[in-house]
């Protein structure tokens, strides 16, 4: 009974395994055959093995494979504009020539002082230093009030032109030395130097305008004598052409300490005769005045201009 039995259960088994088999045959391509189910593993095994699961069988869905995340591309960061800084302007210094200082020495004062100074520097000679000058034969002007109104008339026309003006005296009473005026002329770092007199003589007849100036042998400012011959020749010739007065010329004289002291070019100016009583009373005259002031101003133009 029971290998009856037993060859029953193995008639069974072979029937089933062949109809699988049949079974196989028989279904459609793609068909999916029932398998045994896999066994999965539980959550927790599964996250910390961090490796999928697969399923066997064919009904098994495949794991979707992953897909390579690409790296990021690099953002490139645009380099700053670069905005072309523009090239300074050349500074272009413009030379302002300073203005010319003319210091102007009236001759004379109120009152002479007849001590003596140096004629020169370090001479041995000594001359007075300053007088009161000649006088008017018929008006009686005394001559430094005449070279002090034409000094200051002379200041104003030269500063109107443009002119920095350097005066020694502005008044009569005073008592300033010859020497003592150069100085003053040098220390003011003037340009030129003009002395301002009136000419005398013996004879009534003398008239005319002249200029005096130092030699190319004066023993303390040779070097001065090219300019200041220069300057006396122009002054000279403006002032008889504005003045319709006698041209006496312009003459050395190195015997002048008012001149030898200098470091400029200088000149002294004889405006005419007080002598000489038609050429004295026109020196005082505001209008003959104007134009020995119109003459004197030109020569100075002239000179620089050279």
């Amino acid at each position: 009974m029971k290998r009856n039995i037993g060859v029953l259960i193995l008639c069974c088994v072979f029937l089933i395994t062949g109809c699988n088999k049949t079974i196989e045959k028989e279904m459609p391509s793609g068909f999916p055959v029932p398998t045994a189910t896999a066994v999965m593993m539980p959550a927790e095994d599964a996250e910390a093995s961090e490796t999928p699961v697969t399923t066997t069988g064919a009904d098994a869905t495949p794991m979707p494979e992953s897909t390579p995340t690409a790296p990021p591309e690099p953002t490139l960061t645009p380099e700053p504009a670069v905005t072309p800084t523009a090239t300074p302007e050349p500074t272009v210094t413009v030379a302002v020539e300073r203005r010319k200082i003319i210091a102007i020495d009236p001759g004379h004062q109120a009152k002479g002082n007849y001590e003596k100074e140096p004629v020169g520097p370090g001479a041995t000679e000594q001359k007075t230093k300053v007088s009161s000058g000649t006088q008017g034969v018929s008006t009686k002007v005394p001559e430094h009030v005449f070279a002090l109104e034409l000094s200051l008339k002379l200041r104003d026309a030269l500063i109107a032109e443009g002119y920095e003006v350097v005066m020694t005296r502005e008044t009569a009473n005073v008592n300033i030395s010859n020497v003592e005026r150069a100085q003053l002329a040098n220390e003011a770092g003037a340009d030129i130097y003009i002395r301002i007199h009136a000419d005398g003589a013996d004879s009534e007849a003398a008239n005319g305008i002249s200029v005096l100036y130092p030699s190319e042998m004066n023993p303390y400012v040779a070097e001065l004598s090219t300019d200041s011959k220069r300057l006396a020749q122009a002054v000279l010739n403006e002032m008889c052409d504005a003045t319709g007065a006698k041209k006496r010329g312009i003459v050395k004289r190195d015997d002048l300490s008012g001149t030898n002291w200098a470091q400029m070019p200088v000149i002294l100016i004889e405006a005419g005769f007080m002598t000489n009583k038609a050429e004295d009373k026109k020196l005082q005259a505001p209008e003959y005045q104007e134009k020995l002031v119109q003459g004197i101003v030109e020569g100075i133009e002239e000179y620089f201009e050279e």
